[in-house]
């Protein structure tokens, strides 16, 4: 039972690494540049532990064809996850948005049901029909008069919502893969270098072709926004990068590498003990203290207890999924 702990670090630090992202954010058309930095710098800080246990930056002298695969799948449906939670932590309250990350509870039962023709339990289904309940109960509009501030933050909430569903989806398949990686690589600091690393290297690319978009008041004090061409946007990076606040926006970003770096890993090598299922009924607690950093640091504090009560309803649904298989 000693992977329990860890399974509880992944959880704690997946949570951490959403606010300090949230906060990093905070510098517009930087999100891509944030992925970079934060994916690599957990790449290395795998990769010096990993040369400390081993002595060697490469410790696996034979990589199967199946272990390429599952890192090519693994690295290109994280680009994908992360750039859509990105785009969906710019814009959504942190307390609303990761109660919904209990979705991933689907990967225990949609690729099964894909690949095996292997059908849900009884209490899969009672699962996420609590998660469901959980998901619009969250989103459920009492019979009140918002002000204009609050429709505005309900609308991005959705908005965010919708990239965030993207997110969810591909974090679906990614506990399987990573798990196939540990057991083929046969070394969890290795299989976790090469995979951060090649995740950062992934995002260089996007920092060119992906223009920004940013917001902005005008002259009458409303929030507008603009899409900036991709010139304008490696434009905005330079600037930014030579602001007075550079130095504070690459801190937040390290830290959140080393977020990553103690979550993924915490979980990577729970994942070597145990099932996926036992490791992931516990990282799924993840969204008990994202709430709470949303709550305490970043003073969401609208409706607070409308999102309490949904997620951990949210939080009990996952569970229930995960221990009915």
């Amino acid at each position: 039972m000693n992977w329990i702990p860890f399974a509880f670090l992944g959880a704690i630090f997946q949570a951490a690494e959403g606010g300090i992202k949230k906060k990093a954010l905070q510098m517009q058309g930087m999100n891509n540049v944030v992925a970079v930095v934060a994916f690599t710098f957990a790449g290395i800080l795998f990769a010096i532990f990993c040369i400390v246990q081993s002595g060697t930056f490469f410790p696996v002298y034979q990589m199967s064809l199946g272990l390429w695969n599952a890192i090519f799948w693994m690295v290109l449906l994280n680009i994908i996850a992360v750039w859509f939670s990105y785009k969906a932590i710019d814009v959504s309250e942190l307390s609303y948005l990761m109660p919904f990350m209990t979705l991933t509870s689907l990967s225990l039962i949609i690729p099964p049901m894909i690949l095996l023709g292997e059908y849900p339990s009884k209490m899969s289904l009672v699962g996420i029909a609590v998660i469901v309940v959980g998901a619009f109960f969250m989103d459920w509009k009492f019979k009140r008069q918002l002000t204009a501030e609050e429709i505005e933050q309900r609308n991005n909430n959705r908005k965010g919502l919708l990239y965030f569903l993207m997110t969810a989806l591909c974090f679906t398949f990614t506990p399987g893969i990573m798990k196939v990686i540990v057991l083929e690589s046969g070394n969890v600091l290795f299989a976790s270098y090469v995979v951060h690393i090649l995740i950062g290297i992934g995002f260089i690319p996007l920092i060119f072709l992906i223009p920004a978009t940013i917001s902005f008041l005008d002259k009458d004090g409303l929030k507008q926004k603009k899409r900036l061409s991709r010139k304008e946007t490696r434009q905005l990076i330079l600037e930014n990068l030579k602001s007075n606040s550079a130095k504070n926006f690459l801190i937040a970003t390290l830290f959140a590498g080393a977020a990553i770096a103690i979550a993924n890993g915490g979980i990577n090598y729970a994942l070597q003990f145990t099932s996926v299922a036992s490791v992931f009924a516990i990282k799924r607690t993840m969204p008990l203290f994202a709430f709470v950093i949303g709550v305490i640091y970043f003073k969401e504090r609208n409706n607070l207890l409308q999102k309490i009560i949904a997620t951990i309803v949210m939080v009990i649904g996952a569970v229930i999924v995960t221990f009915s298989k």
